[in-house]
């Protein structure tokens, strides 16, 4: 068990969120309870060593393509291209959360190479999701950030 509250940890999560987006696309999300549309792409890690969870990224296509756009000032990509992308968009915001649990709570932990799937692909984990993050852009695209501990946290 980590010295950190639900809402400690959703705290880091969603300012991490949005810092990095901001940062990398000047994308504003804000938060508000919606799913993303049909159009998605997934992108999921687990964390390992003093933190343990599973963590799940889903976002709209068209909010991905913008992000990608603005972030690599290009206007046309390949799947491949937005592939690697959502991986690498999605490693700054798991690094970013790795430092900020140490920051907060002295914890160490790491987390696996993310894994990305065309489409909505559920959490990997046996465990509940204990949070889930909606997001909105300006242009009503969406995004969620799912966290999930693992199984024998949830007990």
């Amino acid at each position: 068990m980590i010295p950190l509250t639900q809402n400690e940890i959703l705290d880091i999560l969603d300012r991490v969120m949005q810092d990095i987006t901001n940062r990398m696309a000047r994308i504003y999300p804000c938060k508000q309870d919606s799913a993303p549309s049909g159009d998605v792409c997934t992108v999921c890690t687990t964390f390992e060593g003093g933190y343990e969870a599973d963590l799940t990224l889903y976002m709209d296509t068209a909010l991905l393509t913008k992000l990608a756009q603005s972030a690599m000032q290009e206007e046309t990509f390949s799947l491949q291209d937005i592939e690697d992308f959502m991986k690498e968009y999605f490693n700054v915001i798991c690094g970013h959360i790795v430092a900020r649990l140490f920051q907060a709570a002295h914890i160490s932990s790491r987390f696996r190479i993310p894994r990305f799937y065309s489409g909505l692909h559920p959490p990997d984990g046996e465990g509940s999701p204990c949070c889930v993050l909606s997001y909105v852009s300006g242009s009503n695209e969406r995004a969620q950030l799912i966290h999930q501990l693992p199984a024998h946290e949830t007990k």
